[in-house]
């Protein structure tokens, strides 16, 4: 009797186990958010700069073009090389345009929090009505396509980039 107990005992705690190591591998766990396009980012920080008291030089541009012609031809979905080529890019600011670009990012950040949540037609986690990408389902005029976007505006920073030379 107490051999059996123990042995449906074992099967219990065996069937528990395989149950909760079955649960993790074929439950999705919850993705952590994405930071964003890596690109998109870096034209983000090039346009700032370009609008602030310490704007890209010559040389610099002549660094960075190659580069950025490089990231636009980069599939948006390898982030990986995205990041990679948009580090390589920061590198080559200068002490004093890194400090530009984070106060920039922090007033961007105090503004985007002071708004939050006020006005007519705001909704929390969406903003307000009618801007932003389409939702699910909804196409908007022909449709949004991350890589044509992305494709767009790094070829329009390259374009003024190379005016400049």
């Amino acid at each position: 009797m107490k051999s059996r107990t123990l042995i449906m005992a074992s099967v219990i705690v065996f069937l528990a186990v395989g149950g909760v190591l079955a649960y993790r591998q074929f439950v999705r766990q919850p993705v952590q958010a994405q930071r964003g396009d890596p690109a998109l980012a870096t034209v983000t920080a090039i346009r700032v700069l370009e609008r602030s008291e310490h704007p890209l030089t010559t040389e610099q541009v002549r660094t960075i073009l190659p580069m950025m012609k490089v990231l636009r031809d980069t599939d948006p979905n390898d982030v990986e090389a995205s990041g990679a080529l948009a580090e390589q890019i920061r590198v080559v600011f200068t002490r004093e345009q890194h400090a530009e670009f984070e106060q920039a990012r922090e007033e961007a950040f105090e503004r985007r929090q002071s708004r939050e949540g006020r006005g007519p037609g705001t909704d929390r986690q969406r903003g307000p009505r009618g801007f932003g990408p389409p939702g699910r389902g909804q196409g908007g005029p022909g449709g949004f396509n991350r890589a044509e976007f992305r494709e767009r505006i790094l070829s329009r920073l390259i374009q003024q980039l190379e005016s400049r030379l």
